[in-house]
């Protein structure tokens, strides 16, 4: 069924959708053209199509009406392949309001960054670069499921299927509290992360290399023992940053002995 173009969604009467999952900011496929858009409003039996993919994979952005009864949520694929042109067309998608505008925004090491396909699967992040292979590689990231990586290295999807924006206010927020819980905190300037505190309570746990960096956990009750671990750097609060270290003396040992056996 032919889209009806240039049409007021708002001339349409405010019937039931009928139970219709499809909603404002969604990513829709036609069936009857087999068009991709981006639903800016859902009135009555119709849906209002800002912008979308031909079947022909190219990019129209004039007002477009459908019916509600020929569109269901897009595939992955296909979110994919209508963010990329998005991507080609200097667009950006807001999927709370429902519109699509110009975005030129090319992010800096140590900026914080909103990353999505067409604003869904929200990752939060300080971006670092876009590697040689075309992937976003972030500092540390906020992933939309709650959970938190910080690695200082983390490789996310090509640069090109993705949605890069700058963080708003609300994510800026979430991701400063999620690090917040680990004792964190993203310093911009310096491109890295601070340890908000640099010691359990007494009595709590931490962690630190013996002589074979073998991962030992301790109670901190403020013994020279503790101390002097804490003084020279061996003193971790969490499992994560005892395995960084002594993954990365592991391969400088594996570095000298490679060097040694070449001489």
């Amino acid at each position: 069924m032919e889209s009806y173009h240039k049409k007021k969604i708002g001339s349409i009467p405010k019937d039931s959708t009928g139970g219709s999952s499809i909603r404002k900011g969604m990513v829709v496929f036609n069936g009857g053209t087999s068009e991709t858009g981006l639903v800016g409003d859902v009135t009555g039996n119709c849906v209002s199509v800002p912008v979308r993919m031909t079947a022909g994979r190219e990019l129209v952005t004039d007002d477009a009406v459908m019916f509600l009864n020929d569109c269901r949520e897009a595939s992955a694929e296909q979110k994919i392949a209508l963010q990329r042109l998005l991507n080609e067309g200097h667009l950006a998608w807001d999927k709370r309001r429902g519109v699509c505008s110009e975005s030129l925004y090319a992010p800096k090491d140590g900026q914080l960054v909103k990353l999505s396909i067409l604003d869904e699967h929200v990752i939060l992040g300080a971006f670092k670069e876009i590697d040689a292979k075309g992937h976003v590689v972030l500092y540390c990231l906020l992933d939309e499921d709650g959970s938190l990586r910080y690695s200082l290295h983390e490789t996310v999807g090509y640069a090109v299927n993705l949605q890069i924006l700058p963080i708003g206010t609300s994510g800026r927020s979430r991701l400063s509290d999620a690090l917040r819980q680990k004792g964190l905190a993203w310093n911009g300037r310096l491109k890295e992360l601070e340890r908000l505190a640099t010691r359990v309570r007494r009595g709590d746990k931490y962690y630190y290399l013996n002589d074979i960096l073998e991962i030992r956990e301790c109670r901190d009750n403020n013994r020279p023992a503790d101390r002097k671990r804490l003084e020279c750097g061996n003193y971790f609060m969490e499992w994560r940053d005892a395995e960084l270290v002594r993954d990365c003396v592991r391969s400088v040992v594996r570095l000298n002995r490679d060097k040694d056996a070449r001489r």
